[in-house]
């Protein structure tokens, strides 16, 4: 629409003014511009003078405007000359400065009898005598505007060189053009939907005063994702490292769901804007809202783990799409989540060269709301859906509006990914409680199920943005209905790209993730003077984090318990850490600056019973740089909550 918009906008701007509108109609023979000029006769069926008979004069290329946008104006490719005049008392009319070119120029008498001539303005040409034009009944042109995946949307469809158009019924596809002169014309038709291949149907005929069917035109929706394979690997236009992101699930039960991502972000790699949290196995507000609370509690866990992670869980669908009683894609009337209102707000931000990634691990009924509620963004948003034929199965009707309407790549449709990839890695090397979560993940007997169903089925497509290597291929394929799934057809005509099975390294998958979250640069030092919490640490032993009244924080109750925390101090020299705390009797802990580094002196601190809170102070001195501060059980219980160093 914006493309019509401003082409129209710089023909107008062209013709230094030459279009005039109905409330500022030339009179006949008292214009008096100059260049070439077009004169004629405009006479009723008994030869009489059509006295202010109305003239319009078009380029043979000229669409009319959008009936359906107020702003909209009519285009001319070649840049013709537009003007609207009356006949004077005689049946007169003069044109000037008329621009070389192809010409329609439509009369019209009282609404009910009108005539059309066609013909060129060669560049040689002072004036052109049109002759006589005699007025007859007008007539009509019915048709039908149909898409190739039989889903009904909305069409326009103009009359080239006539200012006509019309919006095809939405439901049934059929148009109406009435009081037309009689004549040879070319229908233009075009999908108001992103990512329709316009059409047009020519030699469309009638007498005077009849009316003919144009037919039926198929308007091909088609693939809207571009690719191609080079050296091997799939290739996806516009799709690399520094698209902007946005990542949606379901549960975020696991540390999986969102680790990828979060520690690209971490190492500034990512342009992440935005995590969205949606229906899963439960539906409602409630379940969102314990959603909502699991991603906070996966966002903390990454930020405590000393992640640079700033984005808060936004909710998403809280249940499957209503179901339109007429079947029909167009009649869904969608919630305004604020999920989608994130995804309509982002991708109005991107373009279809840059579009906005959204990598969504549940049910794409998010998705689907955004593109209903905004048709528009389809070509500035790709979605990576995954396991949308199998696990992610609650909501058919948003994949199909997904497919029909939007950019979507579909990875791990019809598979579980439990038994498909024996790993060869062990979460040992990521730190602090990030690593503690995922290695309460890892379990040797059913490793293959637990590790690879959270990350393989929810977040390998986010590896594609960063390796290419991950996936070796794609199929176009068509929806066939519920579940998402490719069917056979004769027909060139597909909805989404499908990563097949075969297609995907899983080496490499595995390979660019561990090589990002076991990153040490992901895991930023504490600055100090600093505050920061005591669950934000690196390495530990024997330490739980508990929920007490206020919070959470780390218990030291066994002998041997300790865990070590990665600050950067901002110069050489003493510093005071004051310890807040809990303790139901008297304890005592151990602290120590540049742990691990020879010369380090442990330092004893007292912690007095404080069953509420309680803080004590020590004073370490630290070299400028990196540090490794380590705390360590020394006597009694304690749960420590957080350090602040000045």
């Amino acid at each position: 629409m914006k493309a019509r918009i401003l082409a129209g906008a710089l023909c107008v701007l062209g013709l230094a003014a030459c279009f005039r509108d109905d409330t500022r109609l030339a009179g006949g023979w008292a214009d008096t511009e100059t260049g070439h000029k077009v004169a004629g006769l405009v006479v009723r069926s008994d030869g009489s003078a059509a006295a202010g008979a109305l003239v319009s004069l078009r380029p043979a290329d000229y669409l009319g405007r959008d009936p359906g946008t107020d702003d909209s104006i009519g285009i001319s490719p070649t840049g013709g000359t537009l003007t609207d005049i009356l006949c004077d008392s005689l049946g007169r009319f003069r044109i000037d400065s008329v621009a070389p070119g192809h010409y329609a120029l439509e009369t019209r008498y009282q609404e009910i009898n009108a005539a059309l001539i066609r013909f060129e303005m060669g560049t040689a040409a002072v004036r052109m005598d049109l002759g006589t034009a005699k007025v007859k009944p007008v007539g009509s042109i019915t048709g039908r505007v149909r898409f190739s995946d039989d889903v009904p949307g909305p069409a326009l469809v103009r009359i080239r060189g006539l200012e006509r158009a019309a919006l095809a019924d939405a439901a049934t596809g059929v148009y109406t053009f009435g009081n037309l002169p009689e004549g040879d014309f070319t229908l233009h038709y075009e999908g108001l939907e992103p990512l329709v291949t316009p059409a047009e149907k020519a030699g469309i005929r009638f007498a005077a005063g009849l009316g003919t069917n144009a037919g039926e035109i198929v308007l091909q929706r088609g693939l809207r994702q571009a690719y191609g394979i080079r050296d091997g690997f799939l290739e996806l236009p516009g799709v690399d490292s520094t698209n902007p992101v946005i990542l949606e699930n379901g549960s975020f039960r696991s540390p999986m769901d969102g680790a990828y991502l979060f520690a690209k972000a971490s190492l500034g790699r990512l342009d992440l804007r935005g995590v969205i949290t949606s229906y899963g196995r439960d539906t409602g507000d409630a379940a969102i809202a314990a959603s909502v609370r699991a991603c906070a509690r996966q966002i903390l866990i990454a930020q405590e783990s000393g992640m640079r992670v700033s984005v808060t869980p936004t909710g998403g669908a809280r249940r499957p799409l209503p179901r339109p009683r007429s079947g029909n894609l167009m009649d869904i009337e969608p919630d305004a989540s604020a999920g989608a209102q994130l995804l309509i707000r982002e991708a109005g931000l991107a373009t279809p060269a840059h579009p906005l990634v959204l990598i969504c691990g549940t049910n794409l009924t998010t998705a689907a709301q955004a593109l209903l509620l905004s048709p528009d963004i389809a070509e500035r948003l790709i979605i990576f859906g995954a396991n949308n034929g199998n696990t992610n199965a609650d909501d058919s009707l948003a994949s199909a509006v997904v497919a029909k309407k939007g950019r979507l790549v579909a990875w791990s449709r019809e598979h579980y990914w439990d038994t498909t990839y024996a790993t060869k890695y062990t979460p040992d090397h990521i730190p602090g409680r990030f690593g503690d979560a995922l290695r309460g993940l890892y379990n040797p007997v059913a490793f293959t199920r637990t590790w690879a169903y959270s990350y393989y089925g929810d977040f390998g497509p986010a590896t594609y943005l960063y390796s290419r290597t991950v996936w070796r291929s794609a199929t176009p394929s068509l929806y066939g209905g519920a579940p998402l799934k490719a069917i056979p057809t004769a027909l060139p005509v597909y909805d989404f790209l499908d990563i097949p099975f075969a297609a995907n390294d899983w080496a490499a998958m595995e390979a660019e993730f561990y090589a990002t979250v076991e990153n040490a640069a992901a895991y930023r030092p504490w600055p100090v003077p600093g505050n920061f919490e005591a669950e934000g640490y690196a390495v530990s032993a024997r330490v739980n984090v508990d929920s007490l009244p206020g919070g959470e924080a780390l218990a030291f109750k066994d002998p041997g318990a300790f865990a070590e925390f990665p600050l950067q101090a901002e110069a050489a020299r003493d510093y005071v850490l004051e310890l807040f705390y809990r303790a139901d009797a008297a304890a005592l802990a151990t602290v120590t600056a540049d742990a691990g580094l020879p010369g380090s002196v442990p330092v004893t601190v007292a912690l007095p019973a404080a069953k509420d809170s309680g803080s004590a102070q020590v004073t370490l001195h630290m070299e400028a740089g990196s540090r490794r501060l380590r705390v360590d059980f020394s006597q009694g219980a304690f749960w420590l909550d957080r350090i602040q160093a000045r």
